[in-house]
């Protein structure tokens, strides 16, 4: 007997309203809002600054607890090793995928030649090994072919949440991919062993969130890589001699350190962070930074950031024996001077190094430290070896919180500067005998000291002191020009040259290094190369000269008053001078004691022609 007809008519319609309310609920958007697939780089591009999302959960297809013969293939469900089970072997993909592994202590998984184990690549996965000290798991390879072992183990991005504790991972990685690789978030990763490795033991390819709390990675040159944010997370490694970890390029845009490591920089690394946020790098003492020729830091370039490395003095006390607290930076391949580009500190950068080694550096004839714009600097007791350049300061804005105790070796060129800049240069900076101070033209517009260097100071440019600026140069001072260079005075605006030198140590102005090696040469005395010497202009006022030695002017005069300039000249002498020693004019102001004309000067002082 059939059903009434009603029944035929309403079972459908109840059918279509349930799956019409299903098809509106939440259920479907949760769906749709989980992580999806997607290429590899579509996944790893994270931002450090965001803070890491909870790692969704993967929903496994039930439970697997046995002790499997062989694993291949997508795993979807909650599976479980236990530490009773036989060596498992894994054949071609297996892939973790919308389920989790957890692998007991002691359990040996056999990977024949080719096999991969993948996590979280298309769907999120977890991996959880769960091994010992005393009892590691054991992730080897069944057999080595020709073509190699096995590929390795690859936490992708929706792998977040994984964690491997006291895993030994053998003969794995290919030429382009480590042992082990990570992109994923929420990792740690304890007492890891990578031997064997047929290129990388350790890759770190995401932006952060991985901590490796001591890894033992066998081979040398480069045996892991991470990004510059990430190399934050590698503690407590041990590496064979000769054995780097590689930087590669990027930025970073936080706060963090980088552990005592041997680091290959291997790019141009970015620091800065956004205006409410900072970002800062800071090295720990026993770090070695090795850098590529075009490698280099950025501080400060589009956001402000801060780069710091502070180690331990050489004679520091309290240090425990053995521990390393040094701090190098040097190029990695070409050992000679320009071997790397340096470190760069631009308008909303600060740089504060101590006790630094920076070798090898000032590729492209720059500074290895090059500061410039609004930059800050913050430089002590750090020693510069076989650089082209040492530290170049460009502009005016630059601020040097200190620049102090400083040593050059094999460093031509100390110090490129402005005149302004020069003033911020420490006393107790020290030189060998090759080193020079460079000062490019410029103006002196707010006070400043010279202090005395042991090093020549070289002036490449016109100087100019104005705008009611007092330019001091320090007893036993060294200053050479080039040549037709003059240091002029009160120009446009009002200002002051105080240069009082002692019997015991005067101030010395002379051609530049190059002049003089080309007068010992054979060159006309006085070479008319020489420079222009001190020219005081109407607006220079209360200017002072004691114990000063001129020499090789080609001017009319070693110091020359225009106009109403006023200036006192006490134990004054101009050797090899193509004029006098002082020249002045019919409403200048000056005072002299003591000034004297030798070595072929023709007079020491030039009065002015009959003056009304």
């Amino acid at each position: 007997m059939g059903r009434p007809l009603g029944a035929k008519i309403v079972a459908p319609a109840l059918i279509s309203l349930v799956c019409s309310c299903y098809l509106f609920s939440d259920e479907p958007k949760a769906r749709k809002s989980s992580k999806g697939g997607g290429d590899e780089s579509a996944q790893a591009g994270t931002t450090q600054d965001d803070a890491p999302p909870v790692a969704e959960q993967p929903s496994p297809e039930g439970e697997a607890t046995d002790c499997p013969e062989l694993l291949t293939g997508v795993e979807t469900q909650a599976r479980t090793i236990a530490a009773a089970c036989p060596p498992v072997h894994v054949r071609g993909l297996y892939r973790i995928d919308g389920g989790t592994l957890e692998i007991e202590a002691g359990v040996q998984l056999r990977f024949e030649p080719g096999a991969v184990l993948e996590v979280g690549r298309d769907k999120p996965g977890t991996l959880k090994i769960m091994g010992t000290p005393e009892l590691p798991v054991r992730l080897v390879a069944d057999s080595v072919s020709d073509s190699g072992g096995w590929q390795g183990v690859r936490l992708y991005a929706q792998a977040d949440g994984s964690s491997l504790s006291h895993v030994e991972i053998a003969s794995a990685g290919t030429a382009d991919q480590a042992a082990l690789w990570i992109v994923a978030k929420q990792v740690q990763v304890e007492g890891l062993t990578v031997r064997s490795s047929a290129s990388l033991a350790l890759e770190l390819a995401g932006e952060r969130g991985v901590e490796v709390l001591g890894a033992a990675l066998s081979g040398v040159g480069v045996v892991a890589r991470a990004t510059p944010a990430a190399a934050a997370g590698l503690h407590n490694l041990t590496l064979e001699p000769k054995a780097l970890v590689a930087i590669s390029a990027g930025a970073v845009h936080t706060t963090l350190e980088w552990p005592p490591n041997p680091y290959r920089i291997e790019g141009l690394i970015r620091v800065e962070g956004e205006a409410q946020r900072p970002a800062q790098l800071s090295i720990a003492p026993g770090t070695t930074l090795q850098f590529t020729p075009d490698a280099r830091f950025v501080i400060g370039g589009f956001g402000p950031g801060t780069f710091s490395a502070s180690a331990g003095s050489p004679d520091a006390t309290g240090v425990p024996e053995g521990v390393d607290q040094t701090i190098s930076m040097r190029a990695a391949e070409q050992q000679q001077a320009g071997g790397w580009g340096g470190l760069h500190v631009q308008d909303q950068g600060q740089l504060l190094l101590r006790n630094v080694e920076l070798a090898h550096g000032g590729a492209r004839d720059e500074g290895v430290i090059l500061a410039e714009g609004s930059a800050s600097l913050s430089l002590d007791g750090c020693t510069f070896r076989s650089d082209l350049v040492g530290v170049e300061l460009r502009g005016v804005g630059v601020t040097i919180e200190s620049m102090a105790n400083n040593a050059f070796i094999d460093v031509p060129v100390a110090f490129r500067t402005t005149p302004a800049l020069l003033g911020a240069l420490g006393a107790d900076n020290r030189y060998d005998a090759s080193a020079q101070i460079h000062v490019e033209r410029g103006k002196v517009e707010a006070d400043a000291t010279w202090a005395a260097q042991t090093a020549p100071i070289v002036i490449h440019g016109d100087v100019f002191v104005d705008k009611g600026a007092t330019l001091t140069v320090a007893p036993g001072s060294r200053l050479g020009f080039d040549p037709g260079v003059i240091l002029g005075v009160g120009y446009y605006e009002a200002g002051t040259l105080d240069m009082r030198g002692s019997e015991e140590a005067p101030i010395l102005l002379q051609p530049s290094p190059l002049v003089a090696s080309q007068a010992e040469a054979g060159a006309p005395d006085p070479a008319p190369e020489s420079w222009g010497g001190v020219v005081l202009g109407a607006h220079a006022v209360k200017t002072r000269f004691e114990h000063v030695h001129l020499r090789g002017t080609s001017n009319d005069a070693g110091v020359e008053l225009r106009d109403t300039a006023d200036a006192t000249l006490v134990n004054v002498d101009c050797a090899k001078c193509a004029g006098a020693t002082v020249k002045w004019g019919c409403e200048s102001t000056i005072g002299n004691i003591g000034v004297t004309a030798s070595d072929g000067t023709p007079k020491p002082m030039a009065a002015p022609a009959a003056c009304n």
